[in-house]
């Protein structure tokens, strides 16, 4: 353990603050426009694609500042095609521990290790208070060009959540209601004049027995009122009940208040939080997958994709979500390409949990890992190798209001995360999302499926065949629609053998076949993986 002297904190702590009043951000204040958030410099949709980077826990510093320089984890954000972080933080860091020494907190954790690492990668944080850090945080994300929305993710600093946490509803005993407030107006205040902070949250999950819809309506009321006032600027994001998976209730009452453009909701679910029979145990593995994907897509539009549609649309940001990625987890890797056909299909703002490869200390552990993290436990590596491809349709722009360009589609594939092109075959086949001549699609009322800006229609060959794009648009094997519950399924009916038969990638290759179509009736008996079948067509006008 090092015991830097007074004088080198000194003049590093000086240089450091010098280098963060030279940052600048070309974040622009965002309003909303319907559902849509928009960039009110361009005049133009400004989709939020997040990483969720936790420092809500002790000792209520962002995580990682032990494993790499500041400078290279926002790299890595950047380099990995996020344009925003979900900065989380504990509310008692403003009202209670706000001019706590960093040093002096680790000390009295006993992390040696942790000090260790921080003196090597940014030796600054350990002369700085906890509010100091997050702002050399926010300021180097602002000089990447990173977004920031600030995230109350609990009152007392401790990992979320659990029913009996006493942190998760107004009046629980590590929620007070008026020292909630004060502490999210301190942070609304304080990052008032920094452009990199484009949002603010009200609190991460309620939960708990105390939950109620008056005091809901209450005190989220005063809490959104009281960060628009001390930065109008900012979007202030809601957030709804139990865990944040229930915001229906507000098709009873919507929420009246006055914030002009700035009101926007989020939403949360993981592969173990659904409603009703959707909680049980392994549901997505013992259930026929279509199923159970359709329910969960029917769920979310009832529980929270409503507030995005209708006369008084507002943006609905899907803040948290993630899976295990180190693979090994079946339920959680079904429930992600499902969500993913959520997500691209409205062109969704979205936070993944987590950016953060581990953690200074997870309860008793230090240096707990985090297996949802993107980054591995050094901080320096995908810890899903595959994560480029999952991600690159929901990183990218698909949809904006304020386009002059036609409607089209992409056909998405989303257990890699690809898209279908044409290749010089004429044969369908999986690439890049990138917009380019083989890969956009019309889908038009006779149910042929067509290359967008020729006459060449998408065509079955036969089962076991490649399928083609062809001039000849008038068999059946033309004729595509789509079946089974989660309408994954893209099908043709093929006059040689009286079969229906569906798009399937060639377990082989890249290439897309015909073949017998997987559990499209809703047969419990029928648990087979159809993901391989899934093609999804996906609205674009970007």
């Amino acid at each position: 353990m090092h015991s830097p002297k007074k004088s080198l904190f000194a003049l590093l702590f000086s240089l450091f603050f010098f280098s963060l009043f030279a940052s600048k951000s070309n974040a622009y204040p965002l309003s909303t426009h319907k559902k849509w958030i928009i960039d009110e410099h361009t005049n133009q949709r400004s989709k939020l694609v997040c990483g969720n980077w936790a420092g809500h826990l002790r000792p209520m510093i962002p995580e990682g500042l032990d494993k790499q320089p500041l400078k290279d984890i926002v790299s890595e954000l950047v380099d990995h095609n996020f344009n925003c972080v979900r900065l989380t933080y504990a509310i008692y860091m403003w009202t209670r521990y706000s001019n706590e020494n960093v040093n002096d907190a680790l000390v009295e954790l006993d992390v040696p290790e942790v000090i260790e690492g921080i003196y090597k990668n940014n030796p600054q944080v350990l002369g700085m208070n906890h509010i100091q850090v997050f702002e050399a945080v926010v300021n180097e994300l602002g000089r990447q060009n990173v977004k920031v929305l600030l995230d109350n993710h609990v009152s007392e600093p401790k990992w979320c959540c659990q029913d009996d946490d006493e942190n998760g509803f107004f009046f629980d005993r590590h929620f007070d209601p008026q020292e909630w407030i004060l502490g999210l107006s301190l942070a609304a205040k304080h990052f008032s004049r920094n452009t990199a902070v484009v949002a603010q949250s009200l609190r991460n999950e309620l939960h708990g027995p105390r939950q109620n819809e008056e005091d809901w309506y209450k005190y989220m009321s005063q809490a959104a009122m009281a960060i628009h006032k001390e930065n109008p600027n900012v979007l202030v994001l809601i957030s709804g009940l139990n865990f944040d998976t229930e915001l229906q209730f507000l098709k009873r009452k919507p929420l009246n208040i006055n914030i002009g453009n700035k009101l926007v909701y989020e939403t949360h679910l993981y592969s173990w939080a659904g409603i009703g029979t959707l909680k049980l145990k392994d549901i997505w593995i013992k259930q026929p997958l279509n199923r159970i994907c359709a329910l969960s897509i029917r769920g979310l539009d009832s529980r929270a994709g409503f507030l995005t549609m209708g006369e008084n649309a507002a943006p609905l940001i899907f803040t948290e979500f993630g899976f295990d990625q180190t693979g090994v987890s079946i339920q959680d890797n079904r429930f992600l390409t499902c969500l993913q056909t959520y997500l691209a299909g409205r062109d969704m703002d979205w936070g993944l949990w987590a950016f953060q490869g581990g953690y200074y200390v997870r309860g008793d552990d230090v240096h707990a890992e985090e297996t949802f993290g993107v980054l591995n436990s050094d901080w320096n590596h995908l810890r899903y190798p595959n994560f480029t491809d999952k991600f690159q349709l929901l990183q990218m722009k698909i949809q904006d209001p304020t386009s002059k360009a036609g409607n089209a589609n992409i056909m998405y594939y989303p257990l890699s995360g690809q898209c279908t092109k044409v290749n010089q075959k004429n044969e369908l086949e999986l690439g890049t999302c990138e917009k380019n001549p083989h890969n956009r699609w019309i889908h038009n009322s006779g149910s042929q499926i067509i290359l967008n800006g020729t006459n060449k229609c998408l065509t079955s060959s036969g089962e076991g065949l490649p399928v083609t794009v062809s001039d000849d648009c008038k068999s059946k094997n033309n004729s595509w629609r789509q079946v089974s519950l989660s309408k994954l399924h893209l099908a043709t009916f093929d006059d040689k053998s009286g079969k229906t038969l569906c798009l399937n990638k060639d377990p082989n290759s890249s290439t897309i076949v015909a073949s017998k179509c997987i559990c499209i009736t809703d047969d419990s008996q029928c648990l087979d993986d159809p993901q391989s079948q899934w093609f999804q067509l996906v609205p674009t006008n970007v």
